[in-house]
């Protein structure tokens, strides 16, 4: 650990001629080494002033490395100090993993994020080199089950299991599917099971790296924040803790670049390796341009049941993978695209992507529309199903889709074009 300790800060000591950090006007790099902390505080406010892209690139810099810098300099002292272990309570390690996480939610870790995976690598090491000495928390192996509102299927969407060949013959129709068998192979469902708490708690650094949590059913409803707590608390609160109904959705965030161990449990669908047809002509999709992706966007959606992602688009192909629990998935046509009365720009924000009506409300039969708000929405057509662990669901660019988890739920989307 200490050799890793010393290389890396060498490295932010040694930056290349042309990194970014070189503008932010240090008057010597060695006050990485002496006093990261005013410089961790001093880019997060430089971070806060203007629109995440508007940022320039040097103050991202700046809070990695001083941050990376604060990281080592603790394992250093610790490690001087006699006391390198990392029992389930010590402190010191909380700090130093939240210190590298907000790195990388904050900024991405631009240029760092081999370094940091390093360092974590030899913390998650150092922690299971306690062997015996380690009191492991004793966890259940699978999450508590919930009653459920199961609702009939009256539409269903066509299930089947496809090879490559006939999915490509499937896009040519712009239809949903479901796709049976395609991620059996993963060993997120068997050797290593995402639906396993302790597993998880253990490839988090025992609970303690952080995640950015969405708190509340969904991002349409009144009184919908967002929190970064750590994985044991999200755990501890939101899913093994069946007594309340609290919600907290760990939504649309890239946690296997974040945490690499778990990327292994996972692959990414041949499918999303095709050449999928553009967004259907006359709808709002096909009148903005996506930017061409290089690789699938991976995206984490981890929560208990009854979380919700209201009607929504997204502007591109999307096989969603069920890996833990159920979820009940409504989609309808691009073609629909008025009769579900889609949200305009509402305090600067384009949420045009999003319909305003509460499709929950309705498909739990909880409220009808009295007030007759929504008066085309009940005439417009749509197909439906329950994805179950181990199938794969293939939402086409541009088409409407209304999610809710019927138990602990965790989900990996991937998007293409």
């Amino acid at each position: 650990m200490q050799a890793l300790c010393k290389k890396s800060l060498q490295t932010l000591l040694t930056p290349l001629e042309a990194d970014a950090i070189t503008r932010c006007g240090l008057s010597s790099l060695n006050d990485l080494l002496t006093n990261p902390e005013p410089l961790i505080h001093l880019a997060n406010a430089k971070l806060h002033v203007f629109p995440f892209s508007d940022v320039d690139a040097c103050w991202r810099r700046l809070y990695t490395d001083a941050s990376i810098a604060k990281a080592v300099l603790a394992i250093q002292a610790q490690d001087a100090s006699g006391g390198g272990e990392a029992p389930e309570g010590a402190a010191w390690l909380d700090d130093v993993v939240r210190t590298l996480d907000m790195a990388l939610i904050m900024t991405g870790a631009p240029l760092r994020e081999g370094m940091i995976e390093d360092l974590f690598s030899h913390l998650e090491e150092m922690l299971r080199g306690e062997g015996p000495r380690r009191k492991r928390r004793k966890m259940e192996r699978s999450f508590p089950v919930t009653d459920a509102r199961y609702p009939e299927i009256g539409h269903p969407i066509q299930r089947s299991k496809m090879s490559l060949s006939r999915f490509e013959k499937h896009l040519e129709s712009c239809l949903p599917a479901v796709i049976t068998g395609a991620i059996a192979h993963w060993p997120a469902l068997h050797e290593r099971p995402l639906g396993d708490a302790s597993y998880l708690l253990d490839r988090t650094l025992g609970g303690r790296r952080l995640v950015p949590v969405e708190l509340g059913r969904s991002y349409t409803d009144d009184g919908w924040g967002q929190t970064i707590i750590t994985f044991r608390e999200f755990m501890d609160t939101y899913l093994l803790d069946a007594s309340h109904d609290k919600i907290g959705y760990l939504a649309q965030h890239d946690l296997f670049a974040q945490i690499p161990s778990l990327r292994n449990d996972i692959s990414v669908p041949d499918f999303c390796y095709t050449d999928p047809p553009p967004p259907q002509a006359g709808t709002p999709l096909a009148m903005k341009s996506a930017a061409r992706l290089e690789e699938p966007l991976l995206n984490a959606w981890f929560g208990p049941a009854g979380t919700i992602s209201p009607l929504h688009t997204d502007p591109y192909h999307n096989i969603l993978c069920q890996v833990v629990g159920q979820k009940y998935v409504r989609l309808y046509s691009p073609s629909q695209t008025k009769n579900l009365y889609p949200r305009g720009v509402e305090d600067g924000i384009d949420m045009s992507n999003t319909s305003r009506v509460p499709v929950e409300l309705v498909e739990m039969q909880l409220e009808d529309d009295p007030e007759n708000e929504f008066c085309l929405f009940g005439d417009a057509p749509y197909v439906e199903t329950i994805l179950r662990e181990g199938e794969c669901l293939y939402i086409p660019v541009g088409w409407w889709h209304y999610v809710r988890s019927l138990t602990v739920s965790f989900s990996v989307s991937f998007w293409w074009n």
